[in-house]
This record gives C-alpha cells, structure tokens and sequence, in this order.
C-alpha cells in the first residue's frame, strides 16, 4: 500500500512539474493555439510559434487540482520534510524551498561524479555546511 502511495505522488508531481512548464511557455499541449499549424506536425515539421493564451485558464485550473491532491494526508510524509539548517518544517512543493547540490568524483569509476542533494529554505540556502571532499554544485 505504502508503494502505491509512494508512486501516486510521484505520478502528481510529475505532472505538477508538466503544468509549471506550460505555464511558463513551454507547453506541449497540442490543443494550445502553439500547435495551429496540427497538419506541419503530422509532416514532421516543427513550426517556432509563440505560446499563446488558450491554455492557460486550463492550466492554472489543473495546477490547483494537483495542488489539491497533493496537500491530502496520506501525502504529507512525501511532501512535508525538515529544513537541515533551521529544522522547521519545509515544504518541498513550495516556493520557499530549494535543494542545494553537492558533487564529489566518484571512487570507483573515473571519469563519473557522485551527487548528493539537501532541501533547505531559500533563506537558509546559504548557511548550509559543505561537507569535505564535496564541491557545492
């Protein structure tokens, strides 16, 4: 059961991701005033066109939906963590939230690096300790 819940979210915030994308301009909504030109596409052909409007009503609409979803109970373990530097609570679907990268070359196979990723507030972002041997991403 835990699996299941633990996939659903992940599935949400994928799509969460998706509709934040389009709203920023890169939509791949084939129905968006972007794609007009429905018969190029078929031709293989990639028009540049502007993002336009005619999705966006659509778009916020979802995001809510999700957002909605996604603050449910069973979800908050997922979502809710403690910030490493100040230990309040952070949300990691929030505006306030970051995550700071660190990355180190990898022992065993040269030529490839290690990565290690820690959620913080923004305004804690630069407080957070560099381990040694890590170089800040």
């Amino acid at each position: 059961m835990k699996r299941e819940i633990r996939d659903e979210y992940y599935l949400l915030t994928e799509k969460l991701e998706e509709i934040q994308l389009g709203l920023e301009g890169k939509c791949n909504d084939i129905d968006c005033d972007k794609y007009i030109y429905k018969d190029l596409l078929k031709k293989k052909y990639k028009p540049v066109l502007k993002h336009n409007f005619s999705c966006i009503d659509s778009l916020k609409r979802e995001k809510v939906a999700v957002l909605r979803l996604l603050s449910q109970k069973r979800f908050k373990k997922y979502r809710y963590t403690k910030c490493n530097v100040c230990k309040n609570m952070l949300d990691r679907l929030g505006n306030k939230s970051t995550i700071v990268s660190f990355t180190k070359p990898a022992k065993r196979n040269k030529g490839y690096h290690e990565w290690k990723g820690i959620w913080t507030h923004k305004k804690c972002q630069s407080k957070v300790k560099i381990t040694k041997g890590w170089d800040k991403f």
